[in-house]
């Protein structure tokens, strides 16, 4: 049973790949009881044909991610961020975007927005990181996923060890 009870999100193509080089992807989706893409996202993943491809690719086989084709865009985005954006409205569901631009218009529509962050916060609370907050911070820095210290600690700030 997913530990997000009845929770249903939309992943951007940013959480997959941090959370897939990090071998945190499966682990994420599990936390939820519906996960989508949408068709630009996977597009996006798939560019590389990389082990995070595989991965994404994994869980859509398994039926642990369902894909689904968005015939909208929204001007000023990316395909990834503004398909993500479209069918997290249309399925009234969580959308997990980090780009600060695409968060703060899936805000103003209305959406509840999380990030990778976020999403980490809850694999942490859960027992299900499998790391040290100070490994994780390190191991972040080397995905590319830049974030300073204080912020960091600011989300994980209620945890009985900090970074």
């Amino acid at each position: 049973m997913p530990i997000g009870g009845s929770l249903r999100v939309v992943l951007n193509s940013s959480p997959i790949i941090v959370l897939a080089k990090l071998g945190l992807l499966e682990s994420a989706v599990g936390l939820f009881t519906e996960v989508e893409v949408p068709r630009a996202v996977l597009e996006e993943v798939g560019k590389k044909q990389d082990e995070v491809y595989r991965k994404l690719i994994g869980l859509v086989e398994a039926n642990s991610i369902r894909v689904e084709q968005v015939n909208r865009r929204i001007p000023r985005l990316g395909a990834g961020e503004a398909e993500a954006i479209l069918l997290a409205l249309s399925r009234n569901k969580i959308v997990v975007l980090d780009d600060k631009k695409a968060r703060r218009l899936a805000r103003e529509l209305g959406l509840e927005v999380v990030g990778t962050l976020s999403l980490l916060k809850l694999l942490y609370e859960h027992k299900l990181l499998g790391r040290a907050l100070d490994e994780l911070y390190h191991q972040l820095i080397e995905t590319g996923f830049y974030i300073e210290p204080s912020i960091f600690n600011k989300v994980f700030r209620n945890t009985p060890e900090r970074f």
